[in-house]
């Protein structure tokens, strides 16, 4: 009897063990919205889960324009009953819709991806109106609050500058940081988050825009913040003078837990009841003022490249021994940290005898650390048309180094080719090759024996005839022809601003190419990277315009100059900004980048049509 009690009880705990795991695994998906709102009235749309998402699969918001989102927020809250704690987690994905048209409409259940299995939402229900309806208290209901002890100072934006007066071109680190204070207890959700304009600067945003903000505490006047890294930009000054960088605003929702009372202090001890009171704030951090100051006129190199950081040079030559019309690699790589965008192609004087390709330049910049680092390597296709030993220099790079405020110059090894003559010459041979004297037929040929008829033919002498001069000026008319086309090559490939003009059009499309495969692989941020390198690369070689003075107000100057319309200009610089904010935009991530690659490919086809004139 006693054995069947003890399997009847392993039974029972068996099941109860099983319904426990069932009941934690279940994923909750809730949607929520306004039941009705008036036309043009933005409203919130929510999904919370209780367990954390890793995709949204689907979502449809036809009915309506999608002004933001999807915003993604995270809070935990803490029950202890009689000594044991539980803890839940909820995960909120938010969008600000605005309906367009009045009527009945229902939005559809948003998917999202969790464990590798799909949940869905319930559906919502929205009925848009002419009028604007009442605001809805957005306080629970129920008895008398006790405590509510919300203080707006406890959640602010903070902005600071790794330095405040740097040189031209070197890097500062502008970090945005989140404090939330211990009033915020319930919860908290950001949208409409406007990232801060940067006028004057050159910028990359640090780290994996994927990851989690870095998070840490601060005692600030005796009270304990929880601070969130929200954004980290590396900013490259690119003129002195005063430069000043906007606020970073946006939109917070803190939420509240206010213990509520029944009346019965006995009673609240025990089974007092929690109820959600939410705030929205609007923050704004403080804004960020540099002083720049110019690089140091004393001892300055004659081909300072304007760039401010550290960096180091290396070459390799693929061959050294060769024959003539065959070919080897020069690349050079400069690589450290700073703006590795901006560095120019190095001026190589090549001897005379080599036939030189446009460099190919490939770009490793890496922006998931502290800082910008990488490296620009140049890579030459050098093909030797004479026979000899070619010195080819060394590469010099010069820049500023903050650290120690003085110049450096940095160099590579000059390499010696060595050119054999190849075996792709024409040989001319000497033997003269005769006809085999045949006799046919018989012995003895038959003889006419009628008088034989000759004519004189009347021969005209070779020396001065036309075919004698047309043999004799053909080599020195070709020998001028091909003295003539080397020397407008040599003084067109010596116009490095021709060249790179000429070129603009080439290497910009080059670029877009890679950007179009970048797109069709859904590379968000690699396509935006390479956009904005085609766009600010076309600018700089197109109007000789050098890396390090690039910015939207030289670019602006110049294509009004150039008569370009107002129009396409500002087309041009919204396309810059939008490389540099549309992770953040909302609305649909593939039609935005497709957009952005057909606005570079129309600007580029009109500014070139434009130059034509």
């Amino acid at each position: 009897m006693g054995r069947r009690i003890n399997c009847l009880n392993l039974l029972i705990l068996v099941f109860l063990l099983g319904r426990f795991t069932l009941v934690n695994a279940q994923v909750s998906c809730v949607a929520k919205a306004p039941s009705q709102v008036a036309i043009g009235q933005p409203f919130q749309y929510s999904v919370t889960l209780n367990q954390k998402a890793s995709q949204i699969v689907k979502s449809n918001f036809s009915n309506f324009d999608v002004l933001n989102g999807p915003n993604s927020s995270s809070s935990q809250s803490i029950t202890i009953m009689n000594g044991a704690q539980t803890i839940n987690n909820s995960y909120t994905y938010s969008y600000t819709l605005a309906p367009k048209k009045e009527g009945t409409f229902k939005i559809p259940p948003t998917s999202f991806r969790v464990d590798g299995k799909t949940v869905s939402s319930n559906e919502v229900t929205v009925t848009v109106t002419k009028g604007r309806p009442q605001p809805q208290s957005r306080e629970s209901q129920g008895g008398g609050a006790t405590s509510s002890q919300f203080n707006k100072n406890d959640v602010f934006i903070k902005a600071f500058a790794s330095k405040t007066n740097p040189y031209i071109g070197e890097e500062v680190i502008i970090t945005h940081k989140l404090y939330i204070g211990p009033s915020v207890n319930g919860g908290y959700r950001v949208e409409n988050i406007n990232l801060p304009s940067q006028p004057g600067l050159w910028s990359y945003t640090l780290g994996d825009p994927n990851a989690q903000a870095k998070q840490s505490s601060e005692v600030i006047d005796g009270k304990r913040f929880v601070v969130y890294e929200i954004r980290k930009t590396a900013v490259f000054p690119q003129k002195e003078g005063n430069i000043t960088i906007t606020p970073m605003e946006m939109k917070f929702m803190a939420r509240v837990l206010v213990q509520r009372s029944s009346g019965d202090p006995f009673f609240d001890r025990f089974f007092g009841s929690q109820s959600a009171q939410d705030y929205d704030l609007d923050l704004k951090s403080n804004a960020v003022r540099l002083q720049v100051k110019p690089t140091p006129s004393a001892n300055k190199p004659a081909q300072f490249s304007g760039l401010s950081g550290q960096f180091s040079a290396n070459a390799l030559l693929s061959r050294s021994k060769l024959q003539t019309n065959d070919a080897t690699n020069l690349t050079v790589t400069i690589s450290g940290t700073g703006n590795i965008q901006h560095i120019e192609i190095p001026e190589i004087q090549f001897p005379s005898g080599l036939d030189v390709a446009d460099p190919k330049i490939t770009d490793n910049i890496n922006t998931k650390g502290e800082h910008v680092s990488g490296s620009r390597i140049i890579e030459y296709v050098i093909i030797p048309r004479n026979p000899g030993n070619f010195t080819i220099p060394s590469v010099e790079f010069s820049f500023f180094d903050p650290r120690s405020g003085s110049y450096r110059t940095v160099s590579t090894n000059p390499f010696t080719l060595e050119v054999e003559k190849g075996s792709g010459q024409n040989v001319t041979s000497s033997r003269s090759h005769q006809k085999e004297i045949q006799f046919l037929g018989n012995d003895i040929r038959y003889i006419k024996t009628n008088q034989l008829q000759i004519t004189p033919i009347a021969l005209t002498p070779f020396l001065g005839s036309p075919l004698y001069y047309t043999l004799l000026l053909t080599p020195l008319v070709l020998g001028i022809i091909i003295v003539l086309v080397r020397k407008r090559q040599i003084e067109y490939y010596s116009d490095r601003d021709l060249v790179r003009n000429r070129g603009a059009k080439k290497l910009a499309r080059k670029k877009l190419k890679h950007a179009h495969q970048l797109l069709q692989d859904r590379k968000n941020d690699q396509f935006y990277e390479e956009i904005s390198r085609a766009l600010w690369g076309y600018m700089s070689d197109k109007y000789h315009i050098p890396t390090a003075q690039l910015s939207i107000e030289s670019i602006e100057a110049k294509l009004e100059e150039k008569g370009i319309s107002k129009e396409i200009i500002q087309q041009f610089i919204d396309t810059l900004s939008q490389c540099e904010y549309a992770r953040f935009a909302p609305g649909d991530k593939d039609q935005l980048m497709q957009e952005m690659y057909q606005k570079s490919i129309e600007f580029i086809q009109h500014n070139e049509t434009i130059s034509k004139k």
